[in-house]
């Protein structure tokens, strides 16, 4: 990405009013960018950062709705009677940028985790009555159970998008076990260099899938069939060279 844009990312909003901010104008920014980080000539560097500042303010839109999703979050995982683990956080400008080029079709005005917040819960059980209550409080207007069908690189939890003051906020459900998962995967990605997040076939990415797979089953109190635990080893085995180990 030009080093310019980069630098500019981390700056506060302050071409864009507002008022100003349509759908169409929110969308458009998304493409000039996905343009220019395609190194497509017919974008200026003065676009470029004129995309910036509209995505920056369109973000920045999100941060009252979603103080209030996390309130309300911690109050409906009270309500459920669970422990209440509840984080939020703002999609960093990088972020938005980095999923932009992974995404090239989805529309920046659709991007539905520019605001997130989380609730790591003791058990599926408790995600299931965490969900019914949120349905019953608020307009759910996406829903993604990666818990039934996680995704291929083996990342479980349940998402769940709603509406607060008209803007989209991302609820995400997971159990300690999801959550430690995930983390780990955070933390190989930066050590190889490599997203793991995504649906790929890097050897630490099929190594934790299959990870994943022997959690859940242990988490539903099941027992991992031998079939499973060989291959695991061998998983182990390809991924060692990126993993630093033998």
């Amino acid at each position: 990405m030009d080093q310019t844009v980069s630098a500019v990312s981390s700056y506060p909003p302050g071409v864009v009013t507002t008022g100003d901010l349509t759908p169409s104008k929110v969308k458009k920014a998304g493409s000039v960018l996905r343009r220019y980080m395609r190194d497509d000539n017919r974008v200026s560097q003065d676009q470029a950062i004129e995309a910036i500042h509209v995505i920056q303010t369109y973000r920045a839109l999100h941060q009252k709705p979603l103080v209030k999703a996390n309130n309300g979050l911690r109050s409906m995982v009270r309500t459920c009677g669970a422990e209440v683990r509840v984080t939020q956080r703002l999609k960093r400008m990088a972020t938005i940028l980095d999923k932009l080029k992974r995404e090239p079709t989805l529309p920046m005005h659709k991007m539905q985790d520019v605001g997130g917040c989380r609730a790591v819960l003791d058990s599926i059980e408790e995600i299931r009555r965490v969900e019914a209550r949120i349905r019953r409080n608020r307009d759910v207007v996406g829903y993604d159970d990666y818990i039934v069908t996680p995704r291929v690189s083996g990342y479980r939890g349940s998402h769940l998008v709603v509406l607060y003051d008209d803007r989209q906020i991302e609820i995400q459900l997971r159990t300690h076990v999801m959550h430690e998962w995930a983390i780990t995967v955070e933390r190989l990605s930066s050590r190889v260099g490599t997203n793991l997040k995504g649906d790929g076939d890097h050897a630490v990415q099929a190594l934790m899938s299959a990870i994943s797979h022997a959690m859940a089953i242990e988490e539903g109190g099941g027992i991992v069939e031998p079939d499973l635990l060989s291959a695991l080893d061998e998983l182990r085995s390809s991924a060692a060279p990126y993993l630093g180990r033998r």
